[in-house]
């Protein structure tokens, strides 16, 4: 119960993330940040990443929250200003070739990035030992009781264990991916070749977005976020292709 509490307790913590600003300090330099700006600070358009192709030297390095939960300031370095701006020359290019399978692509390619970069692809096999944790400790207590006692045992430490994973998967998967996924695709809106979304395109983003956290939360049944992942799939390349 002390475990589960600190799960919950982490996910308390970290919280939905804001929208992003991108600005320049009195010092000339450029921030990107969770946060509203300070009042005389300088607003600008994004920084932006090379054509997020698979095979490319440059390829985009999705940007991740801060861990520093006081300030979720993000500063991008030359290399990730430089990867926004070729994306936004090679969507520019795409645009003007109506090359539709590219817009969509760089758009797969970079929510694939989000939800299974930087070692994410390995955290559904936390739910799956917390689980086989669970049962092989029902089983060793399970030793000492006589044959009527040990099922129950063991399948309460089993559904204890399906639970734990749960937790586990919202906490370290899914909340971390709704949080780079709404990051990265909202540098992505301003970074479309030259478009920027419509006012009801933006909104729809935002929507979607917001059922992507909701669909984190552990209170949620563990399908729905990936539904809401496709849903939100969708409704970006509907957004790249026709912003």
């Amino acid at each position: 119960m002390v475990t589960v509490a600190a799960g919950l307790l982490i996910l308390a913590l970290l919280g939905p993330p804001s929208r992003t600003y991108y600005w320049r300090d009195s010092g000339g330099q450029t921030h990107v940040t969770n946060t509203p700006p300070p009042s005389d600070a300088e607003l600008l358009d994004p920084p932006p990443p090379p054509a997020v192709e698979p095979g490319r030297p440059h390829r985009i390095e999705p940007l991740r929250p801060s861990g520093n939960l006081g300030d979720r300031q993000v500063v991008l370095n030359p290399v990730q200003k430089q990867a926004w701006d070729a994306l936004d020359q090679h969507l520019l290019k795409a645009r003007v070739a109506k090359d539709q399978r590219t817009l969509e692509a760089v758009a797969d390619s970079l929510i694939h990035d989000c939800l299974w970069g930087n070692g994410l692809w390995a955290m559904p096999l936390v739910p799956i030992l917390a689980l086989a944790l669970m049962g092989l400790m029902g089983w060793w207590l399970a030793l000492g009781l006589n044959a009527g006692l040990r099922l129950p045992l063991v399948g309460g430490f089993l559904l204890l264990g399906l639970t734990f994973g749960h937790l586990l998967l919202n906490v370290f998967l899914y909340h971390p991916q709704a949080a780079r996924l709404e990051q990265n695709l909202e540098l992505l809106e301003l970074h479309m070749g030259g478009r920027i979304p419509r006012p009801e395109r933006h909104a729809l983003m935002q929507q979607r977005y917001q059922a992507l956290e909701r669909a984190a939360q552990p209170t949620r049944a563990p399908w729905h976020f990936p539904e809401e992942v496709r849903a939100l799939r969708e409704t970006v390349k509907q957004v790249m292709v026709d912003p």
